[in-house]
C-alpha cells in the first residue's frame, strides 16, 4: 500500500494563505486617514509630538507627547467612526 501521508495531515504542506510576509500600511502618511483625523481634532498635540520627534531622532524619547496625542485621538476617533456624516 503506497503511503499517502498527505491525506492525514502529517506533511508539511505550505498554505499560500500562511505566507510571512509583512504588508506596510502609510499610518504616518501626511495624506493618511489617520493622520488627517488628528490633524483636524487635535492639531496641537500632533505638531508638538512631531517636533519632537524631529527634534530627538527618537519616537521613544517623546513618549509623554505621543501619550497626550494618544488621550486626544481615541475621542476623536470615536467621533469619526461613529458619525455617519463626518468629513476628514
Amino acid at each position: 500500500m503506497e503511503s499517502r501521508s498527505y491525506n492525514f495531515s502529517t506533511a508539511k504542506k505550505r498554505s499560500t494563505q500562511m505566507e510571512s510576509k509583512v504588508i506596510f500600511f502609510p499610518r504616518e502618511d501626511e495624506s493618511a486617514p489617520r493622520t488627517i483625523i488628528l490633524k483636524k481634532e487635535c492639531p496641537g498635540e500632533l505638531s508638538a509630538f512631531k517636533e519632537c520627534v524631529i527634534r530627538t531622532k527618537d519616537e521613544s524619547k517623546c513618549m509623554s507627547f505621543k501619550d497626550a496625542l494618544l488621550e486626544c485621538g481615541k475621542p476623536a476617533f470615536r467621533k469619526a467612526n461613529t458619525t455617519p456624516d463626518y468629513q476628514f
